[in-house]
């Protein structure tokens, strides 16, 4: 008998980000019935943090909005069906520091982004990552001196951009950036390029995920294709509870 799947998605940032997930994932899952349910975008729509839910940059900062970060994101999680969910994810890089601590709120394990970027990455001795600055040490953690993130004038830049994002309300001017930071990573010879920008989802569809000669991936693509190894091994899938200490 086919399996039958539900994956449930919390923790992102945007719609976008969900959106593009779904979009792999279908892809990637070609044929294989499932069911996704996504959360709403954490901490709101707005992206702004309110009363029990905090940004992430207040929660690295404050133990006790930590605990009310872990709390609300696996919040989330319950009302996008993590109770009952084969497979639970959290289609963020921000969020990969946290996942010990939603997943104890849970009392479910998460299919991890971490694991999932190493693996797809395990056999490439440089890798061009283009991030969001909140994510730089989880870039090291992974990949070590693997991977080769913006220098200081491409992160002023970037950071410019990010500036600018918020006055047009569109991701147009981080993406005109990133286009730049590939064409030089091109040109030195880094073929396999990363994006891990959040605020930027669909950049891998416009100019910048589009210059000849690398192979472009976002961490949306990388996720749902190790979501599709997950379900295509033969062992049924577990029910995956947090192991006591």
């Amino acid at each position: 008998m086919a399996k039958k799947i539900t994956i449930a998605a919390f923790g992102a940032l945007n719609p976008d980000s969900y959106d593009e997930f779904s979009a792999r994932l279908a892809e990637s899952l070609n044929g294989v019935g499932y069911t996704l349910n996504s959360a709403a975008p954490y901490p709101n729509a707005q992206a702004v943090s309110e009363p029990g839910r905090p940004l992430r940059g207040e929660a690295l900062q404050d133990e006790g909005k930590k605990q009310e970060l872990f709390k609300a994101v696996a919040g989330d999680g319950m009302a996008a069906g993590a109770a009952d969910a084969q497979i639970l994810v959290m289609p963020c890089m921000s969020m990969i520091g946290f996942h010990d601590g939603v997943e104890k709120a849970l009392g479910r394990k998460i299919l991890r982004l971490s694991d999932a970027l190493a693996a797809q990455y395990k056999d490439v001795a440089k890798l061009g990552v283009i991030h969001m600055r909140p994510a730089k040490q989880r870039i090291v953690e992974i990949f070590g001196d693997r991977a080769v993130t913006p220098d200081d004038a491409q992160a002023a830049k970037l950071l410019a951009a990010e500036e600018e994002l918020k006055r047009v309300g569109n991701a147009a001017p981080v993406e005109a950036v990133m286009k730049e930071i590939v064409e030089d990573w091109k040109a030195k010879g880094i073929t396999q390029i990363l994006f891990a920008r959040a605020d930027a989802p669909k950049a891998k569809h416009g100019n910048a995920g589009t210059v000849p000669g690398v192979t472009i991936l976002s961490y949306f693509d990388v996720l749902a294709d190790y979501v599709a190894q997950e379900i295509a091994k033969p062992a049924p899938l577990p029910s995956n509870p947090v192991p006591k200490p």
